[in-house]
């Protein structure tokens, strides 16, 4: 008699002489679960059993697509148009070309050391759960409560924050071809609002559509990256070509702090916010094929592509873009790089780049609900969010349509800043990044405080994986204090860094939520829940292992 372990959904057991511990190695044995004994059980979720869970979602994901969810999630040339704003207003090209290198280089060893952990325990869950694991059983709960909601939030944040961009690369647009319209805050929510029921219907899809829709978007992004410096360095007016020395080394101060070593350092919000996202591998480990090898190696590749592919965007903005930095930051278009396109191309051509821009960012922001929506779906199966019972319920395609509902929610609400004021919605840049590194800063401090971490098969060795994570937790501390500062050094409350404001709210809520007394996550959250102990106490699976007991015995009697 055989089963499988998408069939056992009961909770319970039938009572017998043999033991409990007896019948749960045999139904292991019957499932193939430790020795493979069965067809029906991969490699991949029998890896999954031992970690705790069944397996409920479809394997459908290849090397090359799940290389595709982190490369896609970062959707370079539409990240760097959408983003170039904030290092152009800090440090001028200078600042724009030389954080963007460094900043990706310094983020490649935090991706080794993710993915050494992504590798060791490939599940959904992802952060919160190799938190659990690297944790003392004392602060388990806690800590792993932490960890999911600052990671929740920063999935949905850096999703709605994209939208936004999006938003905006698409009214810079219309403006373009209609001069006379002027898009207002409330236009602006409405395209925001479109573009999210828009990802939304492209995300509820079947993992099996999902692993060819990756698959075409890691050629949109690839498109748009070499139109991008195609079209920039063909056809840009000599006027606007700049001088090597402009480019590389005549360091403009063009922000608001006085101090250039600062303006500089705030410049590096562009590469983190370009490839935040390159993690976003291990959100869809359930969903992939050899996922203990395939989820590093999309996080380290997929960034090593983007630091390469993207300097040589950044390089071909900074050399066509003329020398007017501040007419290009403060653009009546409401985005810098419209303007470089308007400049460069004209009305006709930039229409049509940033449409096809537009059109990469709506690939870049399904990505990143994917990725959201399964951190969601990994959080609620935990019981982890309010509603978690009903925001854990799969589609009958196997997919988290509710949790994908609930990341569009959370997301509309977020863009609501935009009806505040600019800076209050930039706001959520910071906040995407802040509660990513926030989330990837905490299982990497436990594995080093604890020293519970039990390398997979993607593994760089004792002494260099420990400077690793040291250094990682140190970078990604350093970006954190740099995402809590304001544009201005003294900011009146319509120039304040909002980020700091939802955050602690978020923080706030995490930890009251928790304690408070008589149904507070305290009284029932224990961390992740072993979903794989539904199947090894189903009465279908007691009956198989019963069955195949019984026969070994018959078979000793015999022989004796």
């Amino acid at each position: 008699m055989s089963t499988s372990v998408g069939e056992a959904v009961a909770d319970t057991s039938n009572a017998s002489s043999i033991t409990r511990e007896e019948k749960v190695n045999k139904a292991k044995a019957v499932l193939g679960l430790e020795e493979g004994e069965s067809s029906s059980i991969s490699a991949d979720d029998q890896l999954l059993a031992k970690l705790g869970y069944r397996a409920e979602l479809k394997r459908e994901f290849s090397y090359f697509t799940v290389f595709g969810q982190s490369f896609g999630a970062m959707g370079v040339a539409p990240a760097i148009a959408e983003s170039i704003v904030f290092s152009l207003g800090s440090g001028g090209t200078v600042g724009m070309v030389w954080t963007y290198l460094v900043g990706c280089l310094l983020l490649i060893p935090v991706a080794f050391s993710l993915g050494e952990l992504g590798s060791s325990m490939p599940t959904s869950g992802g952060l919160y759960y190799w938190v659990a694991e690297l944790t003392p059983k004392k602060y388990r709960a806690f800590m792993c409560w932490l960890a999911g909601y600052m990671n929740t939030l920063g999935y949905i944040s850096i999703y709605a924050s994209t939208i936004y961009a999006a938003t905006l690369i698409l009214g810079a647009a219309i403006s373009i071809g209609n001069p006379e319209f002027v898009a207002s805050k409330y236009h602006n929510y409405g395209i925001f609002a479109a573009t999210i029921f828009l990802t939304f219907g492209m995300t509820c899809v079947s993992s099996a559509v999902l692993n060819k829709l990756n698959f075409c978007y890691i050629f949109v992004q690839l498109f748009m990256l070499l139109a991008t410096i195609i079209a920039l360095a063909a056809a840009t007016p000599s006027e606007y070509k700049n001088t090597a020395s402009f480019v590389f080394s005549d360091f403009q101060n063009t922000g608001f702090w006085t101090s250039n070593g600062w303006a500089f350092m705030l410049c590096f919000l562009t590469p983190v916010w370009v490839v935040s996202g390159f993690e976003s591998s291990a959100t869809i480990a359930e969903e992939a094929s050899n996922a203990a090898k395939a989820v590093p190696f999309a996080m380290v590749s997929s960034l090593v592509t983007a630091t390469i592919t993207g300097w040589a965007v950044i390089i071909t903005i900074a050399f066509c873009m003329g020398t007017d930095v501040v007419g290009i930051v403060t653009t009546p278009l409401g985005q810098p790089f419209a303007q470089i396109a308007l400049n460069s191309l004209g009305v006709n051509g930039a229409i049509a780049i940033l449409i096809f821009l537009w059109f990469s960012s709506i690939c870049n922001c399904s990505i990143l609900m994917v990725a959201a929506s399964r951190e969601t779906f990994a959080f609620a199966r935990d019981h982890g969010l309010p509603g978690s019972f009903y925001l854990r319920v799969l589609s009958a395609n196997k997919t988290p349509a509710r949790a994908v509902g609930f990341v569009a929610l959370i997301s509309l609400a977020e863009g609501l800043l935009m009806l505040v004021n600019t800076i209050a919605i930039n706001s959520i840049f910071n906040l995407a990044i802040m509660g990513l590194y926030f989330a990837y800063c905490m299982p990497l401090v436990s594995r080093l405080l604890f020293r519970k971490f039990t390398p997979g098969v993607w593994y760089m060795g004792d002494t260099l994986s420990l400077i690793s994570a040291c250094y990682s937790v140190a970078w990604m501390t350093f970006i954190f204090i740099i995402l809590l500062f304001p544009t201005y050094p003294d900011p009146t409350p319509q120039e304040m860094n909002y980020a700091v404001a939802v955050l602690g709210f978020v923080l706030v809520f995490c930890v009251v939520y928790y304690f408070v007394p008589g149904f507070g996550g305290k009284t029932f959250f224990t961390g992740p829940v072993r979903t794989i102990d539904e199947v090894l106490e189903n009465p279908v699976i007691s009956e198989a292992a019963d069955s195949a007991i019984a026969q070994e015995v018959g078979a000793f009697e015999k022989e004796s």
